[in-house]
């Protein structure tokens, strides 16, 4: 009597598994391939609402390929240009955003240096900065405002660092300078994943603490139900507002909207 599908061994249950990782990655190579070529050969003859496009549906794509479904509260503002606000929880988050709006992120230095990615990082109009060094911090202000007076969205993470999402740690308040200088609207938004099987958070989808990109991502391929839920929150006005004023009052807002996520989780 054949033995039914649900009720497969351990061990063919592993194989099965580990198959299935095994395509992921290679169609996740795949994506990363045909970026490199799309940037390589055609960015510089695209204008930026080309690129932007471009850029959208290669994060959908790996969004997909990955099985991580993306739900926001409403949609996503088109053509936006400002500063864009978001807690941060994993390298997944820039596939997320870039998925609903896509533009430029402001990104530590070190990810320039990253395989493939840093490439694609630099081709795509990130910001890089680093931290402890004040000049870099005051050409991130300047490149940050610039980008946004061409009309791009630039999307920060203000924390710093990635976490848990169980709480916001503090925002810089150097990177609200850019949007008083280029008085733009700040968009605030807060992210939170979740697995869809349990509805409790998605603990594989944090990118945290010593963990390597190559180990975050098998955690990421080994599992089909995350689920990234954005809240499209309030956009704020820049002007006559302080860099600090503004850094904390994002934070206030963002802060309640996360606590309400993961309580409705």
């Amino acid at each position: 009597m054949p033995v039914p599908l649900l009720a497969l061994p351990p061990r063919m249950s592993r194989v099965s598994a580990g198959l299935s990782d095994a395509y992921k990655a290679l169609r996740i190579a795949a994506h990363f391939g045909h970026g490199t070529l799309l940037v390589a050969l055609r960015f510089a003859d695209w204008n930026k609402a080309q690129r932007l496009a471009a850029i959208q549906r290669w994060a959908r794509a790996v969004l997909a390929t990955l099985h991580i479904k993306v739900q926001c509260s409403q949609p996503a503002p088109p053509d936006f240009a400002g500063l864009v606000v978001c807690n941060h929880l994993s390298w997944l988050d820039v596939l997320v955003l870039q998925s609903l709006i896509p533009g430029a992120f402001v990104a530590k230095r070190e990810v320039r240096h990253w395989p493939v990615v840093g490439y694609l990082a630099h081709a795509c109009a990130t910001i890089f900065v680093d931290r402890a060094s004040a000049r870099s911090a005051r050409a991130m202000v300047e490149d940050t405002a610039s980008a946004i007076a061409q009309g791009y969205a630039v999307v920060v993470f203000p924390e710093g660092t990635s976490s848990d999402g169980s709480a916001l740690g503090s925002f810089h308040a150097n990177i609200f300078e850019s949007a008083i200088r280029a008085r733009c609207e700040v968009q605030l938004l807060t992210l939170h994943y979740i697995d869809s099987a349990t509805g409790e958070a998605a603990t594989a989808a944090h990118f945290i603490g010593d963990m390597t990109l190559a180990q975050s991502l098998k955690r990421v391929m080994a599992s089909s139900t995350i689920e990234a839920r954005v809240h499209l929150g309030e956009r704020v006005v820049a002007l006559g507002h302080t860099r600090k004023s503004l850094a904390l009052h994002a934070h206030g807002k963002i802060r309640a909207q996360l606590l309400a996520l993961v309580q409705a989780s």
